[in-house]
């Protein structure tokens, strides 16, 4: 009766052990979200169409796009605006329970990158966002990343998605001290994965530079870029990120930089209108 028992128990171990690896086999997403995009519809309305700078061409649905955040409102706008159908990488604690968001939400993303006071407003803000920021995540297709053991987890998902023709988007800029127009900084994860697919599949994927304003309503999509290119220079990772976020900084300068934002400019000409119409003229004097 005993060797019943333990080989029963040895089977129930078996069955969850094989449940718990069902629960987090990775599935490339799928390109049709019907509920998530009647949200898109009130997104459209909400970020304007913006003037789209292609010095690509035709875009490669397998690629890299690597591009600035644009603040917390950059990635739903690119979402519903970049030319290409994207899985995205995103902080892992947005994908976790509503404790976990509630609290990446107002630690890191208010008080640390926004500068926010710490308080019942910005708690209560974050507690807001918190409770459907997850929906959201999700129909934008992301998936977590990490910093520790647990990225390699995020490159082989993302290879798949790459072996499915689809384009992977990363937002690498170090936003430690806050969302800059000119970056500083790109984090190598990007450059790993381009690594990891030519290692394994013997293509070199294009990287392409993307720079997107949401106050100009301008999105730059610069010519794609081959790491094995830079790796035969004998450059390495960090040097690599580094050229791309040069990449990405030339086209704010280039596009962005002294274009006027959107509704500005109407808004000086009315002004200079009514300027005109109250100033006293040699007439009236």
């Amino acid at each position: 009766m005993s060797g019943v028992k333990q080989e029963t128990q040895e089977t129930e171990v078996k069955q969850k052990k094989t449940k718990v690896k069902k629960q987090k086999e990775f599935k490339v997403p799928n390109r049709k979200k019907p509920i998530f995009n009647i949200v898109r519809c009130f997104l459209r309305l909400r970020y304007k169409k913006p003037q789209i700078i292609n010095l690509a061409g035709d875009i490669e649905d397998r690629s890299i796009v690597v591009v600035n955040h644009s603040g917390k409102n950059g990635p739903p706008a690119l979402d519903i605006r970049y030319p290409k159908f994207t899985v995205k990488w995103g902080a892992h604690e947005m994908l976790g329970n509503y404790f976990s968001r509630r609290a990446y939400l107002r630690d890191i993303l208010y008080i640390k990158k926004y500068g926010r006071k710490p308080g019942f407003w910005t708690t209560f803000k974050a507690s807001f966002e918190a409770i459907f920021s997850l929906r959201i995540y999700r129909g934008m297709r992301f998936m977590p990343t990490y910093q520790d053991g647990r990225f390699a987890t995020t490159l082989r998902n993302s290879v798949k998605v790459l072996d499915a023709n689809m384009s992977v988007m990363v937002y690498p800029e170090n936003s430690n001290e806050g969302y800059k127009d000119v970056l500083t900084e790109f984090f190598p994860g990007f450059v790993m994965l381009a690594e990891k697919y030519y290692r394994q599949k013997g293509e070199d994927v294009p990287v392409y530079p993307v720079y997107y304003s949401i106050k100009k309503r301008i999105m730059a999509i610069g010519k794609p870029l081959y790491v094995q290119d830079m790796v035969k220079e004998g450059l390495d990772r960090y040097q690599i990120a580094q050229r791309y976020c040069d990449a990405v900084n030339q086209l704010y300068f280039d596009y962005v930089q002294n274009a006027p934002e959107k509704g500005k400019k109407n808004k000086k000409k009315k002004g200079a209108e009514r300027a005109d119409a109250v100033a006293p003229t040699a007439e009236n004097k």
